[in-house]
Order: structure tokens, then C-alpha cells, then sequence
């Protein structure tokens, strides 16, 4: 099933490439799906809008390369799996690629590697998720919303945080590139930890290493039904995402800025936002119910 092996990581930096077979058949189904959806809601296709320098040279080259979060899945302790890409990065990486009708190359960045990866060359485009602060020198954001819905903070039923007023200097797990960390901040006062996936913030936040969660709320909605969290409860039940767009670019190109802020547009009036993000819920409940089968988050 797989075409090619994946590069070896450079240590410390979590580093990754898959070609397009690698980003899964769940994906692959899902942007199979979403393309066969009627319309794209305008009158001009998005593949005959205009693009600049960056996804003109992806599109001689033949290769779309998307820097994009990636993350082991939980497996059992004495065999750790390799990192993958995050599904939600990956179906809207794919959907892009297919928009400029070149292939698809997924690279896994560890947040620290993002910038330089942008700035170097090493990606053409970067999804992984809303940035924790304004883009640095050099890279540039396409407006747009990148991840929509509501988010939920909970807590412990009979622990300390009993009120959003108590959240001021707590520590909030929260997956890296969350869109509701930097909402969860600025409201409340509270510390995000970040993680390096939402399943390894929920298995954090189990383990007590922070006071609360924050996820998307129609992930925490289902498992607060389970047993298992009946010692749980919602702190905040509808939590705006962060503003700013998760898409990041070289900057210097307004062009393909525009091109990546009109897709964005055009994925959540056709759906494909909120098409990618169920798709993510559900594969972040199925690896939360691995970790109750007695599998663990390698980091």
C-alpha cells in the first residue's frame, strides 16, 4: 500500500514526507467525496483564479509540498508508531493540490521547524493548524477562516477550576495549532499547554497534568456521555476560535495569498471545512478509545 518510505526525521525537529498515497484512504475519501459535491457556490472555479510566484512554481514543478502538523498515534508501549499527518492539514492540503492539479507531498513540521521551512523553501504552503501569534518576518497569513465550529473548555467536577474565573494563570491542555488555545488565553487568562495532537492533550489532561481541556466541543460533547468522564463536566461550553487563518505562505506573494484566502472562502460555503473537521472528531474519538484499550501517546 505504501509507494515510497517516508524521509527520516531530523532529530528534535519531528520532520516528515509522505507522498499523496500516504495521507490515507480515510482522506482520500473524504476529498473524493468533497470534490464530487456540486459546486464550489461561484461562478469562477477556483482552479481559473489567478495564482502568484509560490503556487506557480508547485504547479511546474508538478508537486504541491504542505508543511503540515503530524503526530504518532497511540500504540502499545513497546511499539511506538511513526508519525502521520494530521487528517483535518491533510484533506485541505489535498483538496488544494487538486485544485492546481499537481500532486500532493505532505512534510511533518514540528512547530519550531515552520517558519524556517517556509522561509528555506522546504514547503510551498504551510497547514497546520492556527498559529499561537502573529506570523513572523517573512511569512505571510491568507485571510480566511482555517478551522470553524465552537470549542468547549472541562474541567474536573470537584477540582479546583469551578468557574472561568479560576482559569486566570491555570494551565489548559490543548493540541498544538488549536484554534481555540489563543481564544481560551485571552478570555479567560489562562496558560495553554500545548501538545503535539489533540489526543495527546486529552491523555495529558487525564493524567492531571493540567487543570483543564480545551477541544473542539462536538469531540468533548460524545465523550462526556462515556463513563469514563463521568468525573468531568463542561467549564465553557461555546468557545470562539481564534481570528486569522491557519494558511501560511512565504510573504511577498499576494497573489497566491489571495488564490489561498478565496479557497478558504470557498471550503466553508461548500462545506469542506466543516466536512474535514467531523472527519477529525471522529478519528480524534477513535484513538481517545485506543488509549482506554490500554494503547499510549508517544511523543
Amino acid at each position: 500500500m505504501i509507494e515510497a518510505a517516508p524521509q527520516r526525521a531530523t532529530p528534535g525537529l519531528r520532520k516528515r514526507r509522505w507522498p499523496a498515497p500516504r495521507i490515507g484512504l480515510a482522506v482520500a475519501a473524504l476529498v473524493a467525496a468533497a470534490a464530487g459535491a456540486a459546486a464550489w457556490r461561484s461562478e469562477t472555479p477556483l482552479s481559473a483564479l489567478p495564482h502568484g510566484p509560490v503556487l506557480d512554481r508547485a504547479v511546474a514543478r508538478g508537486v504541491l509540498r504542505v508543511g503540515v502538523r503530524s503526530y504518532p498515534r497511540p500504540a502499545p508501549p513497546e511499539a511506538p508508531t511513526p508519525p502521520e499527518p494530521d487528517s483535518f492539514d491533510a484533506t485541505l492540503a489535498a483538496r488544494l493540490a487538486a485544485s492546481l492539479g499537481v500532486r500532493l507531498e505532505l512534510v511533518g513540521l514540528a512547530s519550531e521547524a515552520q517558519t524556517a521551512a517556509l522561509r528555506q523553501g522546504e514547503v510551498d504552503v504551510l497547514f497546520a493548524g492556527v498559529p499561537e501569534s502573529r506570523a513572523p518576518e517573512g511569512v505571510a497569513i491568507a485571510p480566511g477562516d482555517y478551522s470553524p465550529g465552537r470549542g468547549m473548555v472541562v474541567a474536573l467536577r470537584k477540582g479546583r477550576i469551578q468557574d472561568t474565573t479560576a482559569l486566570r494563570g491555570a494551565t489548559v491542555c490543548a493540541g498544538e495549532g488549536s484554534s481555540y488555545a489563543r481564544t481560551v488565553s485571552s478570555r479567560y487568562g489562562a496558560v495553554p499547554k500545548r501538545y503535539p495532537s489533540g489526543v495527546h492533550a486529552v491523555s495529558a489532561f487525564m493524567a492531571g497534568e493540567c487543570a483543564a481541556l480545551v477541544e473542539d466541543a462536538e469531540v468533548l460533547e460524545r465523550l462526556l456521555q462515556d463513563e469514563q468522564w463521568r468525573f468531568y463536566r463542561p467549564l465553557v461550553s461555546a468557545l470562539d476560535a481564534a481570528d486569522g487563518a491557519g494558511v501560511r505562505l512565504p510573504e511577498g506573494d499576494a497573489a497566491s495569498r489571495d488564490y489561498l484566502s478565496a479557497a478558504l472562502r470557498r471550503w466553508e460555503s461548500d462545506g469542506t471545512l466543516d466536512r474535514a473537521r467531523i472527519a477529525r472528531g471522529g478519528n480524534l474519538r477513535l484513538e481517545i478509545a485506543q488509549l482506554r484499550d490500554g494503547l499510549v501517546c508517544h511523543s
